[in-house]
């Protein structure tokens, strides 16, 4: 039985993706299916595809042409680089496409002659279950009419499922003009994506575990020689332990959305440092053990420092990577930089004061 209308899906507010599919395509499955895409002009472009993740997906680009107007643009992904244009990709803009409310939104109503299958792949234009994903930059207007126009790396994307039996229409005709206006805050019912938009989640691995790495743990270690209180040193380091798993773990939900795993050695380092982590306060007890008995440093004294001060220069250099993966800007590399240096800086005044004052203190008694 046909629907009347199309299905719609809206990852965030404003921009949103319709698919309809004639009655006469998913019988056959082959054949037309219909698109559009709607975001305000503030977007540079907006994309939509199909399947779960970059990879191999058919890709819909929409951006303004210039001239008052969109261009649709064919697309094929490649993971994590620019999708390459697909020039047997058949597509259409219908009535209804190109710039309107006042130069507010634009438009893009599609025809897509041979979406069931593509070099990369196939989809079920009758299935009651296939994956989309969706990506957007805000920023200029590429007010290009070339449908092969370099696009800049996205701000966020998202990722659901359509049951195309849902939105099968009547009519191979255009769908969208004079039908029901959908709410364009409406994420649609059918859509089952994830709400949490992916960029969040990795701005809060990001800051989390910046906080954890180039403030907590140094500042922690500088706690030890400054005020010689190991109860001092041990609470704040198992904070900023704990504050790092739950960094690691936005890190990993982040990775699995935007389907990064370990193909990165951000994530593969940052794994490492962090497994090897929970070595660490098993090496800070032992040498506080040692040190009770024998009141002097031994072997495990030692190892314990050193490799913290090797853990953490790990994962200062991995922050530095985590930010080139997520494109981030001169500005935030050059404050990340110098915050580290001064805190580097006073983790090495700490460590000197400390040694002085613990060669001045060595016949003295030890609380340590």
């Amino acid at each position: 039985l046909a629907s009347a209308e199309p299905l719609q899906y809206c990852p965030i507010q404003d921009v949103c993706y319709q698919v309809a599919v004639p009655s006469s395509s998913a019988s056959s499955n082959s054949g037309n299916i219909y698109l559009q895409l709607r975001a305000p002009t503030s977007y540079s472009w907006v994309a939509v595809g199909t399947g779960s993740a970059m990879a191999d997906s058919n890709i819909f680009v929409m951006y303004q042409d210039g001239a008052g107007n969109v261009t649709i643009s064919g697309r094929t992904g490649t993971g994590h680089t620019m999708p390459r244009q697909n020039t047997n990709a058949q597509l259409e803009l219908l009535e209804g496409s190109g710039v309107t409310n006042s130069g507010e939104t634009m438009i893009a109503n599609v025809r897509c002659g041979n979406c069931g299958a593509w070099s990369g792949g196939s989809m079920s234009l009758a299935s009651s279950d296939t994956s989309w994903i969706a990506a957007w930059k805000q920023g200029s207007a590429l007010d290009s009419s070339d449908a092969a126009a370099t696009i800049t790396r996205h701000d966020a994307h998202d990722q659901w499922t359509f049951d195309l039996t849902q939105g099968t229409v009547a009519s191979d005709a255009n769908p969208y003009v004079g039908a029901r206006q959908f709410d364009n805050n409406n994420r649609g019912g059918v859509g089952q994506g994830s709400f949490a938009d992916p960029g969040t989640l990795i701005l809060g691995h990001g800051i989390i575990m910046a906080v954890v790495m180039v403030l907590m743990y140094p500042l922690g270690s500088a706690l030890m020689p400054l005020f010689g209180k190991w109860i001092l040193h041990a609470s704040w380091q198992f904070l900023a332990f704990l504050l790092m798993w739950a960094g690691f773990g936005l890190g990993i939900v982040a990775s699995q959305r935007i389907r990064l795993d370990f193909n990165s050695t951000h994530t593969i380092l940052g794994t490492v440092v962090v497994c090897l982590m929970v070595v660490q306060p098993v090496l800070g007890w032992l040498h506080h053990r040692y040190f009770l008995k024998n009141q002097k440093r031994g072997v495990v004294s030692y190892g314990h420092v050193w490799y913290g001060r090797a853990l953490l220069i790990m994962g200062v250099v991995n922050g530095g990577l985590g930010l080139q993966l997520a494109d981030a800007s001169r500005t935030f590399f050059i404050v990340y930089v110098v915050l580290a240096a001064v805190i580097f800086a006073i983790y090495i005044a700490a460590a000197v004061f400390g040694e002085f004052r613990r060669r001045r203190q060595s016949r003295g008694p030890k609380n340590f």
